[in-house]
């Protein structure tokens, strides 16, 4: 199969989540329109909830499939059978597990009903990600940047069609069902199509066994992950209510939406980071130092910008019913930086052979994560929850920052410096749209941006040659097989 540059795969994935992310997001919004606040929170908590356990089903063999496959392309059709025969196993069980814990948590029979049916399409789409592990495997990611988008579509126009036609909140859950449904089917075809495997379900105990080795220490880091990702959505269902879930989802998915970036840009550096580390620790510093100003640089704007023009946001795209999710929305874009570096700084970690470590690291973040929740939710609903999340992730870049020193001895004044000249340039960004007064949101997004560009030239934080060096430092080269196996 034809080899792909890492600048080409990530322009393929980026340009597809940009577009998965802003039609995701009109979808939202359109949904919580159409849905009244208590049903809203229903429908997100069964996505949360169903959204939890999708790691029981992938167990880090993605990231292991990538891998091998990549060192190993004549071991596909042992990897093929094992992992697939091993994931439907974890399917019938992960969907077992989601019945009896939906039940035992003896929620409402709406709500059970809406778990049952988000759980097929997160079956459908953990399986889907196997077959494009062996793309990813190959550096062929053109296929699964198109088949996001078309997911994504799908979703809408289904989704679209059961809001107008005022059906029954359970419907909005077919969309998922049929979008994910072809995503397996075109994915299944295009693996036969290209990979040639045969169809055939067969369980190598050697070949598992590696793989497992390989494996959990990216299934820990997952499993922890998810649980102080989307724990929140169940605590605050038990103990604030439907409508508290409700406000909290439409205040994340702004965050969430833009993930995309720094996902985007660990996947292009993952490689650099895993290259340098076994050719060149000198240029691994260097490296790291640049994505961490470049990541500065992206983030603040991004979260003092959307922190402050919060209430236009709410206002405008989800209407006066959501206004109890600005105070959250300010929140948790505070801690956009936070969120990116940590990007960047899991890719690092996992790069240079320390996914134990960031393993154990996310662990004690998700244990500070859910005490905090138990602790907030009472006292401070969703306000609470969203609190934690911004502690959360700054305690994760705290340490993960302390590990990384020990890595890549990078400099504090270039990592520091960057981020005061990125801070004064979004309060000036900020003062002058305080100064400018209530305005049109799109007005204030593009006057906020003028003028926090202008500050970045007046500061001198940021050059051509810079912009030229950091692109050359991260692209410059097609990285072999065994050095961006592990993510592309």
């Amino acid at each position: 199969m034809k080899e792909e540059t890492v600048s080409r795969n990530t322009a393929f994935l980026t340009a597809s989540y940009v577009c998965q992310k802003i039609l995701s997001f009109g979808y939202f919004i359109l949904v919580a329109r159409f849905v009244d606040v208590e049903n809203l929170g229903k429908y997100t908590f069964a996505i949360s909830f169903a959204t939890l356990f999708a790691v029981f089903i992938d167990f880090g063999f993605n990231s292991a499939v990538i891998r091998e496959s990549a060192k190993n392309s004549d071991k596909n059709q042992k990897f093929f059978g094992t992992v697939l025969t091993f994931k439907l196993i974890l399917s019938l069980l992960t969907y077992a597990a989601v019945f009896l814990s939906v039940n035992l948590l003896n929620y409402p029979p709406l709500t059970k009903k809406l778990v049952y049916l988000a759980g097929v399409p997160m079956i459908f789409d953990q399986l889907t990600n196997t077959f494009w592990a062996f793309f990813r495997g190959a550096r062929n990611l053109k296929y699964e940047s198109w088949n996001v988008v078309f997911n994504q579509l799908i979703i809408l126009i289904f989704g679209l069609s059961v809001l107008f036609l005022k059906l029954s909140i359970l419907w909005l859950l077919a969309p998922f069902i049929i979008a994910s449904s072809f995503s397996l089917f075109s994915s299944l075809f295009l693996i036969k199509k290209r990979f040639k495997f045969a169809w055939r379900l067969n369980f190598d105990k050697l070949i598992f066994i590696n793989l497992f080795k390989i494996a959990l220490p990216f299934a820990l880091i997952a499993l922890f992950s998810r649980v102080y990702g989307y724990i929140d959505s169940i605590f605050l269902s038990k103990m604030a209510g439907d409508s508290a879930v409700a406000y909290y989802n439409v205040a994340m998915k702004i965050p969430f939406a833009l993930q995309f970036i720094p996902a985007a840009l660990s996947a292009a550096v993952f490689p650099a980071f895993s290259f340098c580390f076994a050719n060149n620790h000198e240029q691994l510093k260097l490296t790291f130092e640049k994505v961490c100003k470049f990541t500065a640089l992206i983030a603040l704007p991004i979260s003092f910008g959307v922190s402050f023009v919060a209430p236009n946001i709410i206002r405008t795209f989800y209407g006066l019913k959501y206004e109890a999710a600005i105070l959250p929305l300010q929140i948790l874009t505070l801690g956009l930086y936070f969120i990116f570096i940590n990007f960047i700084l899991g890719a690092l970690l996992n790069a240079t052979d320390k996914q134990i470590v960031n393993a154990k690291l996310v662990f004690v973040v998700m244990i500070i994560n859910i005490v905090l929740n138990l602790l907030l939710i009472p006292r401070f609903s969703f306000v609470g929850s969203s609190m934690v999340f911004l502690f959360s992730h700054f305690i994760l870049t705290a340490v993960s920052l302390v590990v990384a020193k020990n890595i890549c001895r990078y400099d504090l004044r270039k990592f520091f410096w960057p981020v005061g000249k990125a801070l004064f340039a979004s309060v000036l960004m900020i003062s002058v749209l305080s100064l400018l007064g209530p305005q049109n949101l799109f007005l204030q997004i593009m006057v906020g941006g003028i003028v926090y560009l202008a500050s970045l030239f007046v500061l001198k934080a940021i050059n051509k040659s810079e912009l030229l060096d950091f692109k050359n430092s991260i692209f410059k080269k097609k990285f072999n097989q065994s050095t961006n196996g592990e993510n592309v």
